[in-house]
């Protein structure tokens, strides 16, 4: 398994409140490996650098069912998040054993996808 990011807008009669939004054609979605949410996104090497989004995908609860939803009016704090793990990529890689270039491409489709949520009114979910 592996974890994809997606773009949702909100609606309130749909499933978990929310649409998914199709992505369009030869858009890259995955953001990792079924053991990122603990190896690398929930690590304790992201977390001390100030990581609080991607965190929450090692904390599965009955709630959140492991996915991350990431709400239109905290866009940006996430993507300063990306930002942040991509200016310190070199030491998040020699903490967790991951490629520090592996690490920069899910970042880059994490943010492409932030793109598309804000030309929608919408959100991201990690799942």
């Amino acid at each position: 398994m592996s974890l994809d990011i997606s773009v949702w807008i909100p609606n309130d009669d749909a499933y978990a409140g929310r649409d998914v939004v199709a992505d369009p054609p030869g858009t890259s979605t995955g953001v990792g490996a079924e053991s990122f949410r603990q190896e690398l996104w929930g690590s304790a090497a992201a977390r001390r650098l100030g990581a609080t989004f991607l965190p929450q995908l090692a904390d599965i609860t009955v709630e959140n069912r492991g996915n991350l939803q990431v709400p239109p009016g905290q866009l940006d704090a996430f993507e300063q998040e990306c930002v942040l793990l991509a200016e310190n990529v070199e030491q998040l890689s020699a903490a967790t054993g991951y490629d520090a270039d592996r690490i920069l491409h899910y970042l880059i489709t994490m943010r492409r996808a932030v793109e598309r949520a804000k030309t929608v009114h919408g959100g991201v979910v990690i799942w």
